[in-house]
């Protein structure tokens, strides 16, 4: 396990003093735990940090391995799912990921998409929204700086590459604004949650007695589409759609 305390206590400088200094001395007696094979221990220190209004990505991916270590995969994924939150491309985590999710039962093929679509869902999961709308604003200021050489400038040289500079900051910008929006719609309109539950019996309509669609098993990924009277309406990356109590998935 990776050593986090230092990234844990920058994430945790602008609370209060003595709650910072609680959290930060809880995650390092997780950490001991884990080190120390009491994994369940470690998981249960690391939710209480958690508990106590705190997350990052550090957090998540430590006590994803927790979890991991202790048998317990779809609490494992789900938060493996919350700390790719913050490091949408961290190798480790996706390593660890990957490993969690060959242990689920269910093998869902995933429909295969358009070239185009997939260049886009990759593009916008190259960094968090946070970091998109620091870059936007970066691009911004940039924009804002060449043209105001432009008109501040008399040389023709200078003023032509001033120019220059503003037109290319200001493609850059148009285009990481249109990633920052669709990021943006991303994260607050689809939500996924991941079955917690040993076995699921997916209905047909949100009702008990409504007719088995079909049978899934703990740790698999799901797409939220709606909610009706304590009813999750899902969706498998292969298409098929049906009806979950809500207690048996947790939203990532």
């Amino acid at each position: 396990m990776r050593s986090m305390m230092i990234a844990f206590l920058i994430a945790v400088a602008t609370i209060g003093a003595q709650a910072a200094d609680n959290a930060s001395q809880v995650f390092g007696s997780a950490n001991a735990l884990y080190l120390q094979g009491r994994y369940a221990d470690a998981a249960n220190a690391y939710e209480s940090i958690l508990a106590s209004g705190y997350e990052n990505g550090e957090l998540y991916f430590n006590l994803g391995n927790a979890y991991y270590k202790s048998g317990r995969i779809q609490n494992a994924i789900l938060n493996y799912e919350r700390a790719k939150r913050f490091f949408p491309n961290d190798e480790d985590l996706s390593v660890n990921l990957q490993m969690a999710n060959l242990m689920v039962v269910d093998k869902i093929d995933v429909v295969p998409q358009l070239f185009l679509w997939r260049w886009i869902d990759d593009l916008l999961m190259l960094f968090p929204v946070q970091t998109w709308g620091w870059i936007l604003y970066g691009l911004f200021l940039a924009m804002l700086v060449s043209f105001s050489l432009f008109l501040m400038l008399t040389g023709y040289s200078e003023r032509r590459a001033s120019l220059a500079a503003g037109m290319g900051t200001s493609l850059l910008f148009l285009i990481v604004l249109a990633i920052f929006i669709g990021q943006s719609y991303k994260d607050a309109n689809v939500q996924h949650a991941i079955v917690m539950a040993d076995v699921v019996n997916v209905k047909s309509a949100p009702d008990d007695r409504g007719s088995d669609a079909f049978v899934l098993h703990r740790g698999v990924k799901v797409q939220v589409m709606d909610s009706v009277n304590q009813w999750w309406k899902i969706r498998l990356v292969d298409g098929k759609v049906g009806w979950v109590p809500q207690p048996d998935c947790e939203v990532i």
